[in-house]
Formats: C-alpha cells, sequence, structure tokens
C-alpha cells in the first residue's frame, strides 16, 4: 500500500495573522522573507499558543478528512520553512540582515545573517510534535530543511566556506532529528 503526505506546508487561516512568504506580493522572492514574524507573533500575545492550536487543528482535521495517511501541522507557526529552524539555532542573527542573491541567483532580498559557529541551541520540534499529535489519529510528520536549503538563503559573514558551514548546520540538524524521533516522530522530512 502506498501512503499519502503532503509536502508540509498548507494555507494559514484568515485569523492566523502570521506572514509568510506565501501571502507576500513577490511569494517566495520577497525582498523581506523575515520581515514581520517576531511582530506578528508579539501581537497575538498570552493567545499565540491557543491560536496555533486552533488553526493546526483545523489543518490536521482537513487533512484526516482528505484521507491523508500522514499529516502534517501546515507549518502554521512559521514565517517560511527555512527561517524558522533557523531562529532556533546559535550563531544566526535576525536583526541585522545581508543583502544577497538567494536560490541560485534567482532574486535579490535581505537574510539573516551568519556572524558565529552554528550550533543546536534547545529542541523546539518535539515539543511542536507532541502537541500536533494529539490532534491527530494518524501520524504527524514534521519537515525540517537541510544544510543546502539553508545555505541557499542565508547569508554568511562567518564560514566563507560552505563545506564547514554545511558540517556544522548538519550536526545542528542532526541533534534535532535525534530528539524528534526520541519523541516519537516516526515521519521526518529533511529537505
Amino acid at each position: 500500500m502506498i501512503l499519502t503526505t503532503t509536502i508540509g506546508s498548507y494555507p494559514k487561516p484568515d485569523y492566523l495573522k502570521i506572514p509568510d512568504w506565501f501571502q507576500g506580493e513577490k511569494g517566495t522572492d520577497a525582498e523581506y522573507p523575515t520581515k514581520g514574524w517576531e511582530e506578528a507573533i508579539k501581537s497575538l500575545g498570552s493567545d499565540f499558543e491557543a491560536i496555533i492550536n486552533k488553526a493546526t487543528q483545523e489543518i490536521i482535521s482537513d487533512q484526516i478528512e482528505c484521507g491523508i495517511d500522514i499529516i502534517t501541522d501546515g507549518e502554521v507557526r512559521r514565517e517560511n520553512y527555512i527561517h524558522y529552524h533557523c531562529r532556533f539555532l546559535k550563531g544566526i542573527d535576525f536583526d541585522n540582515l545581508t543583502k544577497q542573491t538567494a536560490r541560485t541567483g534567482n532574486y535579490d532580498c535581505y537574510l539573516p545573517t551568519i556572524v558565529n559557529k552554528v550550533e543546536f541551541d534547545k529542541p523546539f520540534l518535539s515539543n511542536e510534535f507532541k502537541i500536533n499529535q494529539k490532534f491527530s489519529s494518524k501520524p504527524v510528520k514534521v519537515t525540517i530543511p537541510g544544510p543546502l536549503t539553508i545555505t541557499d538563503t542565508i547569508a554568511d559573514d562567518y564560514y566563507k566556506d560552505n563545506k564547514k558551514l554545511g558540517i556544522d548546520l548538519s550536526i545542528a540538524i542532526n541533534n534535532e532529528v535525534k530528539i524528534l524521533a526520541d519523541s516519537g516522530c516516526n515521519y521526518i522530512q529533511i529537505d
């Protein structure tokens, strides 16, 4: 039997006012792909978790009703697939953005900047997985950007060597993956 899943991302409900690169005028080619995320999270205040959980439940229910076998949370917490994860790594500055050509030369934008050694900070996906799994009778998949995906969409003022950067990103991502697997997640997608 072939199991079905989704790529991970899903349209955010209208009431969830977290900007993402699907809602912007230029889509994934936005000039400031991380702009507004922190402010949007702060504006939700103490209702943040309740609003996120409501959106997640709706997205999970929609997938179950459609007959999807392996569910995702729709990545509703994320401003985009890549930078959300980078916010949980040490060594990346989201305050001082660097203008750079991204995604193999497709467009110019202002990106978070690596200013120090990239390292695992603390787990975050395992908690999200546990919450999401409570909303689903089916298994939940977690999506994670891989080292190449991250290096192509971030500015580097520290390494100046994609191989060294890739190694440190791999180590940091691997730490998160191990914790996620230990928390019971059997479906982990790394792009």
